[in-house]
């Protein structure tokens, strides 16, 4: 039997979708703490078994071998972050401003929360196989798009003004700056000061203004 996940399917021996589900959710947390407090590279699957507290034959049953689980951590935190801005994409309410810093605000959250799993994407993703690389990648790419989305919705309604066409390229890429300066921002600031500080930086260095309706 094949659970699909996504467009990779990882094997299981196990039929019960609900269980499997809840197996890898174990699986990722224990991995998730193993991988960043040892790094992927000397995590060994005993590792994994002793924290996740289940045995090398029962982890084996869903799934195959320690790349499937850096790729299901992988897809765990890409679909948090493209849950987000789909939720917000879909509240038509508010103002495609105010949408904007709503999508930045709730993203930045998340970034903060998986500060040490994002800076493993960074690292580990030439660890990837090939066919989980092609899926992160265009992963990444539908998550740009959903940024675009939120920019062409402004920039329509006359209420955003944009500077360049790599607008929604620049706002992925700037949102790194958490995990990957860290060491450093957090000697300086208050979490509440990096977060706000890097929502404002981004609305303005992009030259997104709110205009009068």
């Amino acid at each position: 039997m094949r659970v699909k996940l996504e467009e990779r399917e990882i094997e299981t021996n196990v039929k019960d979708d609900a269980l499997v589900k809840q197996r890898r959710e174990e699986i990722i947390q224990a991995a998730s703490k193993i991988f960043t407090e040892k790094g992927y590279h000397l995590a060994t699957i005993r590792d994994i078994c002793k924290a996740s507290g289940l045995g090398p034959g029962t982890l084996y049953n869903y799934i195959k071998k320690k790349e499937d689980i850096l790729y299901l951590i992988y897809n765990q935190l890409t679909m948090m972050l493209t849950q987000c801005l789909v939720e917000t994409i879909e509240n038509t309410k508010k103002d495609p401003y105010e949408q904007l810093k709503e999508a930045l605000s709730k993203t930045i959250d998340i970034i903060w929360d998986y500060q040490d799993l994002i800076l493993l994407m960074y690292q580990e993703t030439a660890s990837l196989d090939r066919e989980s690389m092609h899926n992160i990648l265009k992963r990444e790419s539908d998550y740009v798009a959903l940024w675009e989305r939120i920019l062409e919705r402004g920039e329509k309604q006359g209420m955003i003004i944009r500077r360049t066409r790599m607008d929604a390229d620049i706002i992925g890429f700037l949102l790194a700056f958490i995990p990957l300066r860290r060491w450093n921002l957090k000697k300086k600031f208050r979490e509440e000061e990096i977060k706000s500080g890097l929502i404002d930086f981004i609305i303005q260095a992009l030259g997104i203004s709110k205009r009068k309706k």
